[in-house]
């Protein structure tokens, strides 16, 4: 009498291919999470962008005497404009201080980031220069009369792990 025995399990050839078949699903699951993480972080770096230039727009909103003088316009860059309670600014000394504050903020937000403001009056098609003076309830400053042009640069990463410039333009009447 012959007895056969049921051979049961797994042999060590089926295991390795099973590993294998594993672990190359694997590799391109972290290939996909790898995209993704660089892709998740560019639109974070768009995100802070567009932040940055609703920002300036609303400091020039509240400045509307430094924005007909033309402060705000040009390329922002960091300073030693310092405005506190001790040193109080005028309208063009704060809108100074404005871009410098801006331009700090790109710098730390973005890499390699730079903002620029480009303002047309839209009347004239030059910036108009109205008087220092405080706007008050009788005598407010007129609207702007025109758009302003804030485009801020940064680099951010590609899928051939180099950095590409992108550029943000946002164009509002102030």
């Amino acid at each position: 009498m012959i007895l056969r025995r049921n051979e049961e399990g797994f042999t060590l050839l089926e295991v390795l291919i099973a590993i294998v078949v594993f672990s190359f699903g694997l590799l391109g699951i972290a290939g996909m999470m790898t995209i993704s993480v660089r892709n998740n972080h560019n639109g974070y770096l768009r995100s802070q962008a567009n932040f940055l230039a609703e920002n300036m727009l609303d400091r020039m909103r509240a400045n509307p005497v430094a924005l007909w003088n033309g402060v705000y316009a040009g390329t922002a860059s960091t300073g030693a404009t310092d405005c506190d309670f001790t040193n109080p600014c005028n309208y063009n000394q704060l809108a100074q201080y404005d871009m410098e504050q801006w331009a700090q903020s790109i710098e730390t937000a973005l890499p390699n980031g730079s903002g620029t403001i480009v303002c047309n009056d839209l009347g004239t098609n030059n910036i108009a220069t109205i008087s220092a003076t405080a706007p008050s309830i009788w005598a407010p400053t007129s609207p702007y009369n025109g758009v302003c042009t804030i485009t801020i640069n940064w680099e951010e990463s590609n899928r051939q792990s180099s950095d590409q410039q992108q550029t943000m333009e946002l164009v509002a009447q102030p």
